[in-house]
């Protein structure tokens, strides 16, 4: 990606890096200055580094930032809390316009959306723009205006994904979703005819087109290629002299089936067959953790409707782990819904006439006494609709599922829980409990 022929400049929001670090990292976290800065020499000659904020109150971290030539641009802390933003705008605008017009690359290493209009004008202007902010403090919003967005903690290998079962683990903010990537991936592919040899460069920069923020690097994996090599039932890889030039080709459901490997078609027809009972779904490591949390969020408020309660977990992941999007917290509770989780309140005089379903108090139902029994039972509720559409629940592939209720598959300890709920299921005759 090096080009010395880029001009980047980098524009640092001080304070929201550093307390987004603390909030979301570790209360001690303090940014690796030299590491942001290599990163912005991987894009090209770094000619401008500034960094804004009031340094009376941050006096321990001048004079790191100064030994890596960082400009440090003082804004009185008593004009408001958007004063650096509104100096960093200012400062960038006049780039565009003034001397350093050969700028080509910008850095904005801040996580806070209000610069996204920046980063609107300074894409219209022919600027190459790059987003640097911690997973979970970062607006949606900023990151999808980027042209591509890397995570802080992302940098240096030290977010490597846990080996615990997302269907284990207790209700918190999942930060990297490999299963978001491999869709991605996905994706990116089918743009190109499925024959078609293409370079591993211009895949990867269809992928940053569809999503900013994919760098192999959330996934724990040291380069591109490596990231590539670990979805082999996904993509073959071939290197063409002279040079070792990577070239990638979609595997097809054949290759895929002689490989012994689940098959990605397998996968789509699940979901095909889930459509069919009125039930979406985009299978992603963050499930889990949605449900586990509306589970604590329905304990809490008890006599709540199903739409207030969807939305205060909307707004709980908003807060806390803006990559956990809408789309994703709005399947599950029809997910939910589906399988028979709730119990809604039967008393109509307590409600205006013509009141919604979901407009009425709900709880689940009397089976569930914990999160995991929640996750459980619409997990089997899930295998249950596949089963009756397949014909034998016995058909049900293991990892295909796995992936498909977890967006992955960690161990072989989530194989056999999923095989035991197809065990559970395949000892039912239908649906239990009441739900709509």
């Amino acid at each position: 990606m090096k080009n010395n022929d880029n001009q980047v400049a980098v524009f640092i929001d001080f304070e929201n890096i550093e307390l987004s670090a603390r909030d979301k990292l570790t209360s001690e976290a303090e940014i690796d200055w030299s590491t942001v800065l290599e990163t912005a020499v991987d894009f090209g000659r770094v000619v401008v580094r500034r960094a804004y904020a009031d340094w009376a109150n941050f006096r321990a971290s001048q004079r790191a930032l100064q030994r890596l030539g960082v400009d440090l641009v003082y804004v009185a802390s008593k004009r408001g809390k958007n004063a650096a933003d509104i100096k960093i705008v200012i400062d960038a605008m006049e780039m565009l316009i003034g001397e350093q017009t050969n700028i080509s690359h910008v850095m904005l290493v801040s996580g806070d959306g209000d610069f996204t209009e920046l980063v609107h004008r300074l894409r219209a202007r022919g600027k190459f723009v790059i987003g640097l902010g911690v997973s979970g403090a970062t607006a949606e919003y900023l990151i999808n205006a980027c042209d591509q967005f890397i995570y802080y903690d992302s940098l240096g290998g030290d977010s490597a994904r846990s080996e615990q079962e997302p269907a284990l683990a207790e209700a918190g903010p999942v930060a990297f979703d490999l299963s978001e990537a491999r869709q991605l991936l996905r994706r990116a592919l089918r743009l190109y005819n499925e024959e078609e040899w293409i370079s591993g460069g211009k895949l990867k920069e269809a992928m940053l087109r569809l999503n900013p923020a994919f760098s192999e690097r959330n996934y724990n994996y040291d380069s591109f290629k490596a990231f590539l090599a670990g979805q082999s039932d996904l993509v073959a890889l071939k290197f063409v002299e002279p040079g070792g030039h990577l070239e990638v080709q979609m595997v097809t459901e054949l290759e895929t089936k002689a490989a012994g490997q689940a098959p990605e078609a397998l996968l789509d027809r699940y979901l095909k067959l889930l459509v069919q009972e009125r039930v979406r779904m985009t299978p992603t490591e963050h499930r889990p953790t949605i449900i586990l949390k509306f589970y604590n969020i329905c304990q809490e408020g008890r006599g709540r409707s199903l739409v207030e309660l969807k939305e205060e977990l909307h707004a709980y992941f908003e807060e806390t782990a803006p990559n956990v999007k809408w789309q994703y917290v709005n399947e599950a509770i029809h997910q939910l819904f589906h399988t028979y989780c709730f119990e809604f309140d039967h008393d109509d005089s307590q409600y205006p006439p013509d009141t919604r379903l979901w407009d009425k108090a709900v709880s689940p139902v009397k089976e569930i006494r914990t999160g995991r029994d929640l996750l459980d039972k619409c997990d089997r509720g899930l295998l249950q609709m596949i089963g009756r559409r397949l014909g034998s629940t016995a058909d049900i592939d293991r990892e295909v599922a796995a992936r498909l209720l977890y967006g992955s598959v960690t161990g072989e300890r989530m194989l056999d829980h999923v095989g035991q709920l197809i065990d559970q299921v395949a000892g039912t005759n239908g649906p239990s409990g009441g739900g709509r």
